[in-house]
Order: structure tokens, then C-alpha cells, then sequence
């Protein structure tokens, strides 16, 4: 997979990105360009990995008359106003761009071994899940023991608030 080969796919996943989306800061775009991308089982190398990459390539497609900047919005992260991006007629892209070949790509990550398979610590995902459950079980007792001893102590400090009250409003009515 050769940098022409990338940049050109690059180019046209943003234009597409960008048909579909409307208009768009380089920040949407960036988001939006990778979920095409993974969608498509795109190569990490080409994906962009910075909204500076793809500001850079949003001006490289303005000179070549493919996008246009529309009206700024303000942006509460940046604190300042950021620009937005629409294709235009020329630029439009209707259907997503083949990712480039030449790669493997991207595999799924496997998120847990089989079932009965050991993990590192020798335990099954049974066992692992079994002891999860009872450590679970653990720390709600310990909460609901920490929660009654807080009610026990707002009750004895409310009761000892409402006696001090009886003993001072019993002094005002004694002393008047």
C-alpha cells in the first residue's frame, strides 16, 4: 500500500463523510471518517489519527474546490470558534470508498478466552465470574452496614438536637 494510494482513499472517505453528514468540523469529521473506516475494515494505516490531519486535508480539498468552509460555531472545548465543512457539487461522494488493499486488516479483538479455557491466573472464566460475584456480595453488605450506621447516627444527633430544643424553649417559657 503505497502513501498516493492512502491519501487518495483518505480523500475521498472525507468527501463522503461529508455528503452524507453536511456540514461538519474537522473534529465530526475525524470521528465520522473512522467509524466509515472501521466499518469497512480499513488498514490503521489509513486512518487518520489527528482533527490537525484532517484540517490539513479539509484545506487541501478547499484549494481543489471539493469542499467549502461554511460559517464558524462555536466550540465550548476549544473555547473558540471552529470552522465547518460541506462538500460541494464536485466533491460530492455517493457511495463509501473501497479501503485500500495491500494490508491485512483490522482484526476483531477475541474480548474473553472460550469457555473452560484458563486464563493467566489459572481459573476458568466460571471461577473468575464466581469470585466477581461473591466480591460483588461483599461490598454491598459492607455498604448497607456503612448506610444503617449513618441513619443510627443522624437519628441520635437529630434526637439530641430535639431535646437541647424542648430544654430551651422550656427555659424561654419558664423565664417569661
Amino acid at each position: 500500500m503505497e502513501q498516493a494510494e492512502i491519501r487518495a482513499y483518505q480523500r475521498q472517505l472525507l468527501l463522503f463523510c461529508l455528503g452524507i453528514h453536511g456540514e461538519s468540523t474537522a473534529a465530526e469529521a475525524l470521528e465520522l471518517m473512522g467509524n466509515a473506516a472501521l466499518e469497512s475494515g480499513a488498514p490503521r494505516e489509513a486512518m487518520l489519527l489527528s482533527t490537525a490531519a484532517v484540517a490539513g486535508l479539509l484545506r487541501e480539498l478547499d484549494g481543489d474546490g471539493m469542499v467549502r468552509r461554511c460559517e464558524n460555531r462555536d466550540s465550548g472545548r476549544d473555547g473558540r470558534p471552529v470552522a465547518t465543512w460541506a462538500a460541494t457539487e464536485v466533491g460530492r461522494v455517493e457511495r463509501a470508498p473501497a479501503p485500500p488493499s495491500g494490508q491485512q486488516q483490522l482484526a476483531m479483538p477475541m474480548l474473553a478466552p472460550p469457555s473452560g479455557q484458563r486464563t493467566r491466573g489459572g481459573l476458568s472464566m466460571e471461577q473468575l465470574m464466581a469470585l466477581l460475584n461473591v466480591e460483588f456480595d461483599c461490598m454491598l453488605e459492607q455498604m448497607d452496614r456503612e448506610h444503617q450506621a449513618a441513619q443510627q447516627r443522624a437519628r441520635q444527633e437529630f434526637d439530641a438536637f430535639r431535646q437541647r430544643a424542648m430544654r430551651v424553649w422550656g427555659a424561654m417559657e419558664a423565664s417569661a
